[in-house]
């Protein structure tokens, strides 16, 4: 592979980037925090838990995404 292929790589691939997530090990539980941007390309905050309501060969999403809550 060239190194113009690689560059256009990674700028389709940065074109296509919404965000970013951080593993985050709480007291509980382990999550996902991170931000995405909207459609009109603002950050949003959003938190992903796994989804403890899934059943075992169910059609139910394995994690379940959140705006966060703002911080005073």
């Amino acid at each position: 592979m060239s190194e113009e292929n690689t560059k256009e790589e990674k700028s389709d691939w940065s074109k296509r980037e919404l965000g970013a997530l951080w593993r985050v090990d709480g007291q509980k539980q382990s999550y996902y925090s991170g931000s995405i941007k909207d459609s009109e390309g603002k950050d949003v905050k959003i938190v992903c838990f796994p989804n403890s309501f899934k059943e075992k060969g169910s059609n139910q999403p394995d994690i379940r995404i959140y705006a966060s809550k703002e911080t005073e």
